[in-house]
């Protein structure tokens, strides 16, 4: 068999051109050979070339996805998921037109509510957790500020004797029956864990 050397020679145009020399001649076939064995290479590198590139830059996406959730994440559970709605409401304990029947959380018993809030997250000045000695209960404090306290007192005045409810995040969680004016703060009793205690401190005063 010939070697590609031998079949360029025989097919070479310029074989019986005397104005060629055969050493002209064995330049241009060696620089035809020489391109010829790098032409694949120079063909297959670039989409070697840009697969690698692809590749690289999903493997730099994925890593910044993930660590972009990773911070991400706890920012935006600690902003929506910490924040509780705060409301307190004059309540009934026989319903009526107008008002909207309501379970007292943990309890088979329902109060009946009137629509208007009298207080919210806004017109709390600051709360903080009440714990007794010797107990694992603890409570939280509600002060208002001098609006709230006022409309509080002036909502409270006039319902001595029924019950009043507070509210978080629509869910009655406490009734209590109005002895004498609510002035300046609440307090939300119950079965709390100090855990749960701290979660309604902070998610009330974050809703303004």
């Amino acid at each position: 068999m010939k070697s590609v050397t031998e079949l360029l020679r025989n097919a070479d145009p310029l074989l019986h051109e005397s104005m060629t020399s055969s050493e002209q001649r064995d330049y241009r076939r060696k620089t035809i050979l020489a391109a010829a064995s790098r032409a694949p290479d120079r063909v297959g590198a670039e989409p070697r070339s840009k697969v690698t590139l692809l590749v690289t830059l999903a493997f730099v996406m994925t890593v910044l996805l993930f660590l972009v959730e990773r911070m991400w994440s706890p920012i935006v559970r600690n902003v929506y998921a910490a924040a509780v709605r705060f409301e307190v409401k004059l309540a009934e304990e026989k319903p009526a037109p107008g008002l909207r029947e309501a379970r007292v959380s943990g309890t088979e018993r329902s109060v009946y509510l009137h629509a208007e809030d009298i207080v919210t997250n806004g017109d709390i000045s600051r709360a903080y957790i009440i714990h007794t000695d010797h107990s694992s209960q603890y409570n939280v404090d509600v002060e208002f500020n001098p609006s709230g306290s006022e409309k509080i007192r002036a909502a409270t005045a006039s319902h001595i004797g029924k019950p009043v409810a507070i509210l978080l995040d629509g869910q009655v969680v406490m009734t209590a029956v109005v002895r004498e004016p609510i002035a300046k703060s609440a307090v939300i009793s119950g079965d709390l864990s100090r855990a749960e205690a701290e979660k309604i401190v902070k998610g009330i005063t974050t809703i303004r």
